[in-house]
C-alpha cells in the first residue's frame, strides 16, 4: 500500500516542460514497420555470383536478422521522445522576490550634528556618524527597496539618486561630513528635493526619513511649511528621527526668511501621516528604523514557480544505450543459419 502511495505521489509530481513532444510517440513504431517490409538493409552485402555452375559453392550464406533489434529501436525512440518532452519532478514553491518602495533619507549635516553625545560600540560618536551607521544597516536589511540620499546644511544636495544597491547607499552616506554643505539648516529645500526623487512603485507609496537634531530651518528658497504641504498633497509620509538630547516640543516657529509659522520635526511627521521618533541613543535610532520598516512593509507576491528537478537525462541515456545495442545486434551479432 505504501509503494502504491509513493508511486502515486511520484506521478502526481511529474511535470512535462514540453508536453507536445509526446505527440511524436507513434513515430517510435517506424522501426517495426520497416522491419516488416524488409526496408532495413543488412550491414553485410550479399556477394554477386560470378560462377553459377559451381553448384552453389560460392553462394553467400543467408543471414538471419535478429528479431530483437527492431523492438529495441522502438523502445529507444520512445525513450528519446520522452526525454525530448523534458520530464520534471516538481518540488516546493519558490518564494517571489519582495517588491519594495522608494525610500529617501535626508541627513542633516549642519554644525550641531558634530556633537559627540552618542555612543557606537561603546565609543563616543557624533550624531551624524551614528545616523550614518544606522542607515547603512537599515538599507542592507531592506531587499527590494530603492534608496536615495539627500544631504542638507545651508544647501541641499542629492548625494545618491534612487538605487537598488543598498550597499552603495550605505557607503555614500558614510562619505558625508559635518559642515560639508554649510553650517545652517535648509530643511524646506531638502524635503522639496527629496520629493523630486520618488515615485510610487507597484502601488507602494514612497516615504521620506528625516534625520536631524531638531534645529529650526533658517535658510533656503522653500519654506518647510510649503515643502510639507507638497508632501501631503503627493501622499508621501515623512518620518522624522531627532538625534539630539532634548525632544522637540512640537511647537511651530517663525523665521524672518519665511512668511508664516513653520513646523518642527514633530509637526512635520504629524502633518504628513508619518511618525516622530526621539532617539537620544544609537539603540533608540535602531529601534526607530525598525519601527519604520514594520510600518512600511514590502509586498510579498504569491509564488508563481516551483522548484523542478530535471529527469530527462535518464530516458536520454536509456534511449542511447538501447539504440546502440540494437545497432550491435544488427551489424555485428548476426548468426548464420545453422551456425552453432
Amino acid at each position: 500500500m505504501n509503494v502504491a502511495a509513493e508511486l502515486s505521489g511520484l506521478f502526481s509530481a511529474l511535470h512535462w516542460a514540453q508536453p507536445l513532444a509526446l505527440l511524436a510517440l507513434p513515430l517510435a513504431l517506424l522501426p517495426l514497420h520497416a522491419a516488416r517490409r524488409g526496408r532495413a538493409a543488412p550491414c553485410v552485402q550479399t556477394p554477386e555470383l560470378l560462377h553459377p555452375d559451381l553448384h552453389g559453392l560460392l553462394q553467400a550464406p543467408q543471414l538471419r536478422r535478429p528479431r530483437l533489434s527492431p523492438l529495441l529501436r522502438v523502445v529507444a525512440l520512445a525513450a528519446l521522445i520522452v526525454a525530448l518532452a523534458q520530464p520534471q519532478r516538481l518540488g516546493a514553491w519558490i518564494a517571489a522576490a519582495p517588491e519594495g518602495r522608494d525610500i529617501v533619507v535626508l541627513l542633516d549635516t549642519s554644525l550641531t550634528m558634530s556633537l559627540h553625545d552618542l555612543q557606537w560600540n561603546g565609543k563616543p560618536a557624533s550624531r551624524l556618524a551614528v545616523a550614518q551607521r544606522v542607515f547603512a544597516n537599515f538599507a542592507q536589511a531592506r531587499t527590494g527597496d530603492r534608496f536615495a540620499l539627500i544631504a542638507f546644511g545651508s544647501h541641499a544636495a542629492t548625494l545618491l539618486p534612487p538605487t537598488f544597491d543598498a550597499r552603495l547607499a550605505g557607503q555614500m552616506a558614510g562619505l558625508l561630513s559635518v559642515g560639508q554643505l554649510g553650517q545652517n539648516t535648509a530643511l524646506g529645500d531638502a524635503i522639496a528635493m527629496a520629493l523630486r526623487q520618488v515615485k510610487p512603485r507597484s502601488g507602494l507609496q514612497p516615504i521620506l526619513i528625516l534625520y536631524s537634531d531638531g534645529g529650526d530651518s533658517n535658510v533656503g528658497s522653500i519654506s518647510p511649511a510649503d515643502a510639507v504641504a507638497l508632501a501631503r498633497h503627493l501622499g508621501v509620509k515623512i518620518y522624522t528621527v531627532e538625534v539630539g538630547q532634548t525632544a522637540d516640543p512640537g511647537q511651530p516657529y517663525t523665521v524672518s526668511a519665511y512668511a508664516g509659522s513653520q513646523p518642527d520635526l514633530r509637526l512635520i511627521a504629524q502633518a504628513t501621516g508619518g511618525k516622530f521618533y526621539f532617539a537620544a541613543s544609537a539603540g533608540a535610532q535602531q529601534a526607530a528604523v525598525r519601527d519604520i520598516g514594520a510600518l512600511n512593509p514590502r509586498l510579498h507576491p504569491p509564488p508563481t514557480r516551483r522548484a523542478a528537478q530535471a529527469l530527462f537525462l535518464w530516458p536520454l541515456l536509456l534511449g542511447a544505450a538501447l539504440w546502440l545495442l540494437a545497432e550491435l545486434l544488427a551489424c555485428g551479432l548476426w548468426r548464420r543459419k545453422g551456425a552453432p
